[in-house]
């Protein structure tokens, strides 16, 4: 008669298999847990209804830049933009804001000032690619110049 030899039960192959089954499902949920953290959306928004209240206080502003007869060119240059402003009575200093569309990390703010000609330029080490919102304003905020454009672009008018 043959005794057969039982074999314990971590040196067979279905127990093994059944608890890595379940495991495999906590580290996946970890990392995914860990990843959703470290990458939060940029878009989301808060409080809306600050969201709201400044969307009506940019219109206004966008009205005033209208009243005033300002209006700007923006012409894309190899190592940045150059802005051509038209109805300012002085060349101060402007606020110029780039904001893209889904990445708020690669936004761009600076102020800049004119040059003996009235121009403005902002110079960028990176090449400007993809939907962007460009947005002119003063230093005191009474007027805001704005546009989505889409960069290579040879000319924007704002």
């Amino acid at each position: 008669m043959q005794t057969e030899v039982k074999k314990s039960w971590f040196k067979q192959f279905w127990p093994w298999f059944l608890i890595i089954l379940p495991m495999a499902a906590v580290v996946a949920g970890i990392s995914t847990f860990i990843i959703a953290s470290d990458n939060k959306p940029d878009m989301v928004v808060d409080d809306y209804y600050k969201t709201g209240k400044a969307i009506n206080a940019d219109l206004s502003l966008l009205t005033n830049a209208k009243k005033l007869g300002l209006s700007a060119e923006v012409v894309q240059q190899a190592d940045g933009l150059l802005i051509k402003m038209k109805g300012l009575e002085t060349n101060t200093s402007i606020s110029f804001s780039l904001f893209h569309s889904t990445q708020s990390k690669r936004d761009k703010l600076s102020m800049l000032t004119a040059d003996a000609e009235g121009n403005y330029h902002f110079e960028t080490d990176q090449p400007l690619e993809g939907k962007w919102s460009l947005r002119l304003e003063p230093f005191d905020k009474k007027w805001r110049l704005e546009k989505k454009v889409i960069f290579p672009s040879e000319k924007i008018t704002l």
